[in-house]
C-alpha cells in the first residue's frame, strides 16, 4: 500500500510544493496545503493506483490457492488409516456369478443321484441367482449414473451460487461458512428437484383425466334398458365405474397443486416497542427537570421557590 498509494500522494503533494516555490512564494503553509489537499488526493489516490498497491502486496488478482490449501490440510488432518480386517468381512464382488456356477455344477454333477424335488429346488435357486445378478447390475448403472448427474449438477457454473467472500478479500472466508454456503446450495438443490418431480407428478394426472375427458367426448350416447341416452361427464362416469379413478386423479392433481403454491415460511417484523423502552419513557416523562431539580437556596436574597 505505500508504495502503490501513499507514494503517489507523496509524488504530488511534492509537485504542489515545487510549483509554490517556482512561483516565488518561500513559505507553503497549513493553508495553502488545504487548499490544494483536493487535487493532491484526486491525483495521487486512484483506482489505478490501489490496484497497484495491491498486486505488489499479492492480495490482488484472488486466487483459490490458499483456500484450497487450507481445505487439503484439513482434509489430511481427519483421514484415518481404514483396518484392513474391515475388507474382509465386506460381500465379495463375485458371489452371485459364483452362486451361480455352483448351482449349475452340483446340478451336472449329481444329476443321477439327486430327486426330482431336489432338482426342481436347483433349478429355482439358479432363477434367483439369476435374478440378483441382474438386479445387481441394474442398482450399479443407477448409481453410477446418479453420480454422474450429481457431479454434472455440481460443476455446472451458477452466477450467484458459487462460495464467495463475506469480507473485501478472499482470505476473510472461512471453513465453516463454506460449509454453510455448500449446504444451502445442495438444499436449494434438493428444493429445486422436488418441486420438478411434482410438477411431472401433476402433469401425469392431467393427462390422465384429459384422456377420460376424451373418451367421454368421444362417446357421449350410452345404451341404458334399451335406450340410447346422451349422458353427461358425471353420470359418464358412474356408468362406466370410473368415477372413483377420476376423483383420485383430481384430488392427487389439487393436492400437489397446494403443495407448489405454498410459498416459503415468512417472517415478521415486530414494530412494537420493548416493555423496557417502554418503561424508560415512562421514567423520562416523570423526571425532573433541570431547574426544577437545581437547589437555589444557597444563592443570595434568594428562598427555595423560583417563578418563570
Amino acid at each position: 500500500m505505500d508504495l502503490g498509494v501513499f507514494q503517489w500522494l507523496k509524488n504530488a503533494h511534492q509537485k504542489r510544493l515545487r510549483e509554490a516555490l517556482r512561483k516565488g512564494n518561500l513559505t507553503f503553509n497549513r493553508r495553502d496545503f488545504a487548499g490544494s489537499f483536493k487535487e493532491i488526493f484526486e491525483e495521487g489516490f486512484t483506482a489505478a493506483h490501489i490496484i497497484a498497491g495491491f498486486e505488489k502486496s499479492g492480495i490482488f488478482p484472488p486466487t483459490e490457492a490458499p483456500a484450497v490449501s487450507y481445505l487439503l490440510k484439513k482434509k489430511l488432518k481427519t483421514r484415518k488409516a481404514i483396518d484392513p480386517a474391515l475388507s474382509s468381512l465386506l460381500p465379495a464382488e463375485n458371489r452371485f456369478p459364483m452362486a451361480s456356477d455352483t448351482a449349475r455344477d452340483v446340478s451336472n454333477r449329481y444329476h443321477d443321484i439327486l430327486s426330482f424335488p431336489t432338482h426342481r429346488g436347483l433349478e429355482a435357486v439358479q432363477k434367483i441367482v439369476s435374478e440378483a445378478i441382474v438386479l445387481e447390475d441394474i442398482v450399479k448403472k443407477h448409481v453410477a449414473n446418479r453420480q454422474e448427474r450429481i457431479e454434472k449438477r455440481y460443476h455446472q457454473r451458477k452466477r450467484g451460487k458459487r462460495g464467495r467472500p463475506v469480507g473485501d478479500y478472499f482470505h476473510n472466508i472461512s471453513l465453516e461458512e463454506l460449509r454453510e454456503q455448500q449446504a444451502e446450495f445442495i438444499e436449494a438443490g434438493a428444493k429445486s428437484e422436488q418441486r420438478s418431480q411434482l410438477r411431472n407428478i401433476r402433469s401425469f394426472a392431467i393427462r390422465q383425466m384429459e384422456e377420460i375427458k376424451a373418451k367421454w367426448q368421444q362417446k357421449k350416447e350410452v345404451i341404458v334398458d334399451g335406450v340410447e341416452k346422451k349422458m353427461r361427464f358425471k353420470q359418464w362416469l358412474e356408468h362406466t365405474k370410473r368415477d372413483v379413478e377420476y376423483a383420485s386423479l383430481d384430488a392427487s392433481r389439487a393436492e400437489i397443486s397446494s403443495q407448489l403454491k405454498k410459498k416459503e415460511d415468512c417472517f415478521m417484523i415486530d414494530t412494537q416497542l420493548a416493555p423496557e423502552a417502554r418503561e424508560a419513557i415512562r421514567n423520562a416523562g416523570f423526571a425532573a427537570k433541570p431547574l426544577s431539580a437545581a437547589d437555589l437556596s444557597g444563592l443570595l436574597n434568594s428562598d427555595d421557590s423560583v417563578d418563570f
